[in-house]
Order: structure tokens, then C-alpha cells, then sequence
């Protein structure tokens, strides 16, 4: 066979294949265009051209992520796999005949012998062919009804979620029939950093304080035109031509809310107005912690590590730091602000770092460092962080004697031989270089002797009675009580919950918080010890430092200041003291008027009911209409405030007052009642009786009951 001609056979199965499956993909373009364009078309109110658009962007999306083309591997695979007659030879054909050996020659004889131009379509491309049909027929008759379901339905999955819980200024709304054009050009603040744009809607998604100007054409001369907003407020638009036709004016976005197109006396929908509100910035101190306490020995400097956020950019930051230094009445506060060095003003996020030392900001042990960061925005609003406390221990406080002389204490306190232990410790470190090596390592045994002791003393207030109960298991081995062996076991169900006073952990007098702080002094003490008994004292003078603080807070917890504040009182006027003249002073007579307000929550249980009877068409009385009105009142108010919730209820009551209204109407605004009445929480009410007015009578009535 010639060589141009071998082969083809395979090509032309391709180029069939090929084909097929981009049919199955026009179809399944086809299919995603008429469900797409039809709510596109029905919830944003787009026009025609936009199916199109449409179709093209899922006929690029679906050949450039979709689309496979089979290549002549591929129907060479399918043939050897589907017809054994060409014994997996059927690679052979779309190799150069030059490049074959003998036995690849004779094999390409054999299947160009056996091939056919006819072949049956494979599986894969059948399937595809076989969905998109059924997906075009499925997305013809869902588009169909789409299209023949009314607009109050799309406003029902609008405001389920399929649209967005916020409003959406491209829902579907209905122009006044006087209006041949419109623009509205929102134009947000300069904080924000966001560009003028316009819309041809009325529905308006606005930055807080941005401006909006309303551009109203009519079809006819028109001698006024006024936006109603929230039922209260009226803008008048100015004519911008002399033939009164074009209208034109402009209003701050200060709230969320609603408002009507008035033109002469007609009067449109309601149409919705919210407000994105400017969010305060987000202050997080990642670090320090909350309460930090520099312990003796490490370095007198904290890191402060912030993360702060905002919806269009911070302005400034810095920390507000308060030093307190002194005791008693002598306390003295020192306010400073501490910038951060990194920071630059205009971004969304930050990271910041500041390192404050201590001893730079004048602080000596005792004294106690208060701050918190500050973050305004470009809004100018300010948002500060939580107070965060910085302690610095003073060792000399500690050493000191004073509060020996205080009355006596349930809670321990014999600082005295910690105390002294500390003393003599430090002293040994000083006599270190002038005495001999065997006196150091006595004195060191002897001190932990001492510490033992003093351990062994207050062990016996956790009930410690000897040295073998120190350091062992204060908490129950709750692993064993869960052991099967034990479930029915009464004893040992009684023993978890039982007080025993022959227990060590059990027999004491304090609380859990005094108990637990008592068993970390003791774990201090304990290595303590063991620092000293190995001859490092040194290394133990940490720990005596720290169980002499722990056994210090028993007694004084954290101190806490106020700032004094000096007051100044009225002169005295000597020429009048001690006259007498009560001339000109008046007896007080106190008059209160009370007056029962209106209760929201009846007003709407009885628009309730009176909507029960609309929905029967029956005739509304006065007084029923009067109760609407008073519901269409609060339900308004609601509906400024939470437009996306509560404003298509509005329109459909205002549509029950009209008397013009449809059985969703009436279903609408029972539903809005109902959740109001839901939000609505018990508030006090005034009394027109005095406060005891109740026991008085009460009183009297068990009076009259005596002396009958």
C-alpha cells in the first residue's frame, strides 16, 4: 500500500471523533446559556444582547477547560482494545514505512488486509453526545419556567441567599411610567479611596457619607419632582432645563433606609437605599500576655507584638503606656505615647513590633507598667485595645519586714526564715572567693538543711505531717476509677466524693486557690533544695526568690490604684451665716405626669388578626384600617433601619391599605408582623401609681379582713 495512503483509515476516525465531541459541547454550551441568560434576565432585569455574551463565555470556558481532542494514538488504542483480529498492531500504521523491520512490515500488511472505513463510535463519545442532549432539554424546560414565573418569586430566592443577603442595586425594580432616563452617581467619601460610578437603577448600595445625585428625566413638563425618603424626609429636585423635564439633586448617605419618586401625584415603589458602614479598626495584641511579671534576673524590656486591621486603611496607632511607681498614698502615675517605628499610615493590615525597655521609661523594680494600643482609622474613629500590665518584682520589697506586725491570718505567712535563708545564701555567693572550698560546701548542705525544714513547716499545712507525703500525688488517679473491675464498688465510688481528715491532701483549712499556691511554693522550695544540697547556691537563689514572692501574694494580693481627684466647693458668704433667712429658700413639691404609652406588640397581634379578615375579602372597618395604619407606622420605621428585610412587607401593606392587594400580599406582611413581635423584648413600664401604692392596699384589705 502506498505510504501517503497508509494511515488514513485511522485520520479520518479522528477527525469523525473529533467532531462528535465538539457537537456534544455546543450542545452543553447551549444548554448552560439558556439557564444562565434566564436569571441573569429575571433578577438583574439585563437586556436581550446579553445571551450572547452569554454564550460565548461558556463556549470559551468549555473549549479552553473542557474540550479533549482525541489524537490518532488514542483510535489507534480504541481499535487494538475493541478488535482483536488486529492483534494490537494497529500503533504499526502511524509509523514511517522506512523504520520497520521485516516482521513490523508483515504485520502491517496483514492489518491494512483486515482494516475497514466503517467502525462503530466509542462509549465516551456516545455518553457525551447522550448528556449534553438530555441537558439541553433539561435547560430548555427549566428557562421556560423561569420565564413564566412572576417576579415576587425571584424576590423570594433573592432574599433566601441565592442572590446575597445584602441588596443587590440590579434587582429587578419598576421605573415610574413619567421617567424616560435616569442616573444616580454615587460618589463615595475620600477615605475610602473608591472611584466615582453611576447606575440607571434606583436602588442604591452606598459607602457611609458618600453623595448621591439623582439625574431624572420626564417624558412631559412636570411642575415638581421629590424624593420621599424613610415616609418623613423630602428632597426637592431642581430643574436643571426650562422646559422642566430634566431634574436633578443630591443627598448624603448618613443612614440605611428607603425612599419614593413623587412626580406631581403619583407616587413609585419603594425603593431601597443601604448604607455600608465603616467598620472601626481591629486591634489584636498577640503579645505579651494579658498580666506579665519580669521575674528577678531577666532581661527589663517586653516585646510588644500587635496585628491590626481595618476595612479602608488606618491613620495612626501608637500605645498609650502608664507608669505606676510608689505605694501606699505616694503612688505617682507618668503617661506617655510610644509610636511604632514601622508604621506608615494608609494601609488595611499591619504587623507591628515595638520592644519597650523598662528601664528607659524610668521604672525600677515595684513599679508597674498599664497600656494599650490605640488605632484610629480614616474615618477618624478610634478603637483601643484592652489594658495590658507589666510587673516588675522588687526583691528589696520582699526582704522587707513590714506586715509581721498585722493581725493574725488564716493564711500562712512566716517570712522570716525564708527570708533569712535568702540572706545568708547571698552572703555565702559574697564570702565565696574568701573562704575555704570544704566551708562553702558546709555552709551550702546547712542552708538546704534549712530549706528542708522550712519545707517540712509548711508541708503541715496542706496535712503533710512527714517528709515521705512531700512531693507526692496530690491528684486523684482518675484512670482507676474508670476500671470495670470497680464500676459497682461503693467504696471506691464514696471515697472520690468523701472529705477524710486522716487524708494529707484533705486535712486543711484553706480554700483550692490558697491550697494550689501553697503546693507551688512548696515545689520552689523543694528545688531550692536541691540546688543547695548539690552546692550550687547560685543556682538556688532563683527559686528562694520566687517561693518568698508566692508566700508574699498569700497574704497581699495585687494592689490597685485611684486616681484622686480634688473637689471644689461653693465659697461661703459670711455676711449671711448663721441669720437665719430662709427667705428665698423654697419648698421642693416634685409633680411627675405619667402616660400610658402604646404598646407595639398589641398593635401588631391585632393588625394580625385584621389581616385574617383580608385575606377572607372582607369589608374593613374604621378602626381596623386605623390599626393598620398604626402597624404600616412601625413597620416603616423597621423597614429604614433593616430595608433588605422589611421593605417588600411595607410595599405590601401599603397595597392592603389601597385595598389592591393579592393573597402573597397579605402573606407578606404577616410574616414581617410576625418577626417583629418575635424582636420585640419586655421593657419596663411606668406605673401611675406610686412604688408601695400595691402594698398599701394590700395592707388595708388584710385590715378590713381582721375586723370583720
Amino acid at each position: 500500500m502506498d505510504e501517503s495512503r497508509r494511515g488514513s483509515i485511522i485520520k479520518t476516525l479522528q477527525r469523525r471523533w473529533n467532531q462528535q465531541s465538539l457537537v456534544a459541547y455546543l450542545i452543553l454550551s447551549f444548554a448552560v446559556t439558556c439557564v444562565a441568560s434566564t436569571i441573569v434576565i429575571e433578577l438583574f432585569d439585563a437586556p436581550f444582547f446579553i445571551v450572547p455574551v452569554v454564550l460565548i463565555t461558556v463556549l470559551v470556558l468549555l473549549f479552553f477547560g473542557v474540550v479533549r481532542k482525541f489524537t490518532e494514538q488514542d483510535v489507534a488504542l480504541f481499535l487494538n482494545r475493541a478488535f482483536p483480529e488486529f492483534e494490537e498492531s494497529s500503533h504499526l500504521l502511524l509509523k514511517p514505512y522506512d523504520s520497520l523491520n521485516l516482521l513490523e512490515r508483515l504485520q502491517v500488511s496483514k492489518v491494512e488486509s483486515r482494516m475497514v472505513a466503517t467502525y462503530p463510535t466509542p462509549a465516551v463519545v456516545k455518553r457525551k453526545l447522550k448528556t449534553a442532549f438530555i441537558l439541553l432539554t433539561a435547560g430548555v424546560l427549566l428557562s421556560v419556567g423561569l420565564l413564566t414565573l412572576p417576579a415576587e418569586s425571584f424576590q423570594k430566592i433573592s432574599k433566601a441567599g441565592l442572590v446575597g443577603n445584602s441588596i443587590n442595586p440590579g434587582k429587578r425594580e419598576t421605573k415610574p411610567a413619567e421617567v424616560t432616563d435616569a442616573k444616580v452617581i454615587i460618589d463615595p467619601p475620600a477615605y475610602t479611596g473608591k472611584s466615582t460610578r453611576e447606575q440607571d437603577r434606583f436602588n442604591v448600595v452606598a459607602e457611609q457619607d458618600a453623595m448621591i445625585t439623582w439625574n431624572i428625566a420626564t417624558t412631559t413638563r412636570v411642575k415638581e419632582v421629590q424624593l420621599i425618603f424613610n415616609d418623613k424626609v423630602v428632597l426637592h429636585l431642581q430643574p436643571v432645563d426650562k422646559g422642566f423635564t430634566k431634574w436633578s439633586g443630591r443627598r448624603q448617605v448618613k443612614s440605611a433606609g428607603f425612599y419614593q419618586v413623587k412626580i406631581a401625584n403619583s407616587l413609585s415603589e419603594l425603593y431601597q437605599v443601604e448604607m455600608i458602614k465603616d467598620q472601626p479598626p481591629v486591634i489584636i495584641v498577640q503579645a505579651p500576655q494579658p498580666n506579665t511579671v519580669i521575674e528577678y534576673g531577666q532581661p527589663q524590656k517586653v516585646l510588644i507584638n500587635v496585628a491590626l486591621t481595618d476595612d479602608y486603611g488606618i491613620e495612626n496607632t501608637f500605645i498609650n503606656a502608664t507608669t505606676a511607681s510608689g505605694s501606699g498614698e505616694a503612688v505617682k502615675f507618668k503617661e506617655q505615647q510610644i509610636p511604632f517605628a514601622n508604621f506608615s499610615a494608609g494601609n488595611k493590615q499591619y504587623q507591628l513590633q515595638k520592644q519597650v525597655d523598662l528601664a528607659a521609661l524610668g521604672m525600677q523594680p515595684g513599679d508597674e507598667l498599664y497600656f494599650y494600643v490605640n488605632a484610629r482609622d480614616n474615618y477618624r474613629q478610634e478603637k483601643r485595645s484592652d489594658v495590658y500590665i507589666v510587673r516588675m518584682e522588687d526583691t528589696t520589697q520582699l526582704m522587707s519586714m513590714e506586715g509581721l506586725v498585722n493581725g493574725v491570718d488564716l493564711k500562712p505567712e512566716f517570712f522570716r526564715s525564708q527570708r533569712q535563708i535568702i540572706i545568708e545564701t547571698e552572703q555565702l555567693l559574697k564570702d565565696r572567693d574568701t573562704i575555704s572550698v570544704e566551708s562553702f560546701n558546709k555552709k551550702s548542705s546547712d542552708l538546704g538543711v534549712d530549706q528542708k525544714l522550712l519545707r517540712l513547716r509548711y508541708g503541715k499545712f496542706l496535712g503533710e505531717e512527714n517528709e515521705t507525703e512531700i512531693g507526692g500525688d496530690h491528684e486523684h488517679d482518675e484512670a482507676g476509677n474508670t476500671d470495670g473491675a470497680n464500676a459497682g464498688n461503693a467504696d471506691k465510688i464514696l471515697d472520690q466524693y468523701s472529705h477524710k481528715h486522716d487524708n494529707a491532701e484533705d486535712a486543711t483549712f484553706f480554700d483550692a486557690k490558697t491550697k494550689k499556691q501553697l503546693l507551688a511554693t512548696l515545689s520552689e522550695m523543694w528545688k531550692a533544695e536541691l540546688q543547695l544540697r548539690t552546692l550550687k547556691p547560685k543556682a538556688a537563689l532563683p527559686f528562694e526568690y520566687k517561693a518568698l514572692r508566692l508566700l508574699k501574694n498569700l497574704q497581699q494580693q495585687t494592689r490597685a490604684y485611684v486616681g484622686k481627684t480634688g473637689s471644689k466647693t461653693t465659697p461661703l458668704k459670711p455676711e449671711i451665716r448663721l441669720t437665719g433667712d430662709l427667705a428665698k429658700v423654697e419648698q421642693p413639691v416634685v409633680e411627675q405626669q405619667f402616660e400610658q404609652k402604646a404598646d407595639p406588640v398589641t398593635t401588631l397581634r391585632k393588625a394580625l388578626g385584621i389581616l385574617e379578615l383580608a385575606r377572607s375579602k372582607e369589608t374593613l372597618q374604621r378602626t381596623s384600617i386605623e390599626i393598620l395604619e398604626q402597624a404600616s407606622m412601625l413597620l416603616s420605621t423597621k423597614a429604614a433601619s433593616e430595608p433588605s428585610n422589611y421593605l417588600a412587607s411595607l410595599e405590601a401593606l401599603k397595597r392592603i391599605l389601597k385595598k389592591n392587594y393579592k393573597a402573597s400580599d397579605v402573606n407578606l406582611a404577616g410574616s414581617a408582623f410576625q418577626k417583629m413581635i418575635r424582636s420585640v423584648s419586655a421593657i419596663p413600664q411606668q406605673s401611675k401609681a406610686s412604688p408601695d401604692m400595691k402594698l398599701s392596699q394590700r395592707y388595708f384589705l388584710n385590715l378590713k379582713r381582721q375586723n370583720d
